[in-house]
């Protein structure tokens, strides 16, 4: 095309010099517009030339680029299914329900192939859009297989530069997805990881005890590079590299990355993906909206959660992230029971036996069946806090005293003592009461028992025996 251009210039200056020849009475100022159109055209030549390089070096550039893609389109379409069916699967799970994570797409159909999916970690229809991850499927290492990796534009090796101040070098990591995706990516994951690779001639990351690189995770904190001997920090002329593994969910992901240059050598960082598998341990039974939501709830309402030692009411609201406020507010306990535990029995002849427990006559209820009546003891089904009751008369037939227990065993016995009577007339009959509320483990034991002297209990309608279960800890 230069040349082309250049040709047809010369011709026409060629013409106008030989019109010029054949007038030997050529005005003067006619020789002075050919010299002068002959320095334009000079002028033009070196500007089109120059042109022409500047294009030829772009379209260089541009199919160098175009062959990179051209490679790395084929490494992503290597051993997979065809394009078509990838974006059959994809249009499938969008209209249907897009998922979490590759972990769960991959349990939902393992037979689908790596490559590029869209999944919602936040909860779908609730935050933030979906995001566009590449899901690794087919890998035959189990701790490679079902990873989701979130991609930034840092990947590539990239230089450093020749700055010598520490940290001089500052490249913040964009990552395409939002920032509510990847923490709640993170929180759905059983880990995560990243690495920076660094390859270095005479490029410390760290020397004489100075930093002069580090990197910066998700609050901006600083981290610096591990502080041991590489061939980066020994200046070595050699080209070495220098790897920083970073497995911690709560530091992920990496954020901005410092280097220096202090000694004019060479240095090219590359930073990973950010790589997540598994799925978060959660309790077979909720304890708290964070469970729930890693179950995959993403409804705000009203749920029940396991608490401490009983359930417990909680509004979750799902629209915010775990670690955000207002994400769960408690509103109560439950008095939830695995069953209705209670008794009550009866004492109808008279009782003088010392610390043995008191059996009874009749049952009036004992739902649940805890409560032996012959052997009067009472055994708890559940972890739990009871109530216990006891009502009677004791008869006294001289000077004596009664004093009353409410026993329960187990891993040790214990003793309450609750009522104690004294009389030193002829015959009297005196009230006895016992009430207590008690904490058992399954399993313990309970009963009512006496000392006496001068005095025996009274048998009849009114002497009652009845316990009930108050809360059941679960």
């Amino acid at each position: 095309m230069g040349r082309d251009l250049s040709g047809t210039i010369r011709s026409f200056l060629i013409i106008l010099a030989l019109s010029t020849c054949c007038f030997t009475t050529a005005p003067p100022d006619l020789q002075a517009r050919v010299e002068q159109l002959e320095k334009y055209y000079v002028e033009i030549k070196e500007h089109l030339e120059a042109k022409i390089i500047d294009l030829e070096t772009k379209v260089v550039r541009l199919e160098a680029k175009v062959e990179k893609q051209d490679s790395l389109l084929a490494v992503l379409k290597k051993g997979h299914k065809p394009l078509k069916e990838n974006v059959d699967i994809n249009q499938h799970r969008r209209q249907n329900a897009t998922l979490r994570t590759c972990h769960e797409i991959h349990v939902a159909n393992p037979s689908y192939p790596s490559g590029m999916y869209w999944i919602d970690p936040d909860g779908q229809g609730i935050g933030d859009p979906p995001i566009h991850v590449y899901c690794e499927m087919e890998a035959e290492q189990s701790d490679v297989k079902d990873t989701t990796s979130i991609l930034h534009d840092s990947e590539s090796q990239m230089d450093i530069g020749n700055c010598t101040e520490p940290g001089c070098y500052s490249r913040p990591i964009k990552y395409y997805a939002s920032d509510r995706q990847i923490e709640a990516l993170i929180q759905l994951s059983t880990y995560c990881h990243q690495n920076i690779m660094y390859h270095c001639r005479k490029t410390p990351l760290n020397f004489d005890g100075f930093a002069y690189a580090w990197w910066n995770d998700k609050d901006g904190e600083r981290h610096e590079f591990s502080n041991r001997s590489t061939t980066c920090d020994q200046l070595a002329y050699t080209e070495g590299y220098d790897l920083q593994y970073v497995v911690d969910n709560v530091s992920l992901p990496i954020t901005r990355i410092h280097f220096s240059n202090p000694s004019k050598g060479f240095g090219q960082h590359q930073v990973s993906r950010l790589r997540c598998r598994g799925k978060a341990k959660t309790e077979a039974m909720p304890r708290s909206c964070e469970d729930l939501w890693r179950m995959g709830h993403n409804l705000n309402g009203i749920y029940s959660v396991k608490g401490a030692k009983q359930m417990e009411t909680v509004f979750c609201q799902f629209d915010k992230r775990p670690n955000e406020q207002d994400f769960q507010k408690r509103i109560g306990y439950q008095d939830i029971k695995t069953q209705p535990v209670y008794f009550s029995v009866q004492k109808l002849e008279e009782f003088s036996e010392v610390l043995t427990p008191i059996p009874f006559d009749r049952d009036l209820v004992n739902i649940g069946g805890a409560m032996d009546s012959h052997s009067g003891v009472f055994t708890a089904p559940f972890t739990g806090t009871y109530f216990f009751s006891f009502a009677g008369l004791a008869v006294f037939k001289g000077k004596g005293n009664v004093f009353a227990f409410l026993c329960s065993s187990g891993v040790e016995l214990k003793r309450i003592p609750q009522f104690n009577v004294n009389y030193s007339g002829l015959i009297y009959l005196s009230p006895i009461t016992i009430q207590s509320p008690l904490r058992l483990q399954a399993g313990d034991k309970v009963w009512i028992n006496f000392i006496f002297r001068n005095a025996v209990l009274f048998g009849g309608e009114g002497t009652i025996f009845s316990g009930w279960l108050l809360e059941e800890e679960i």
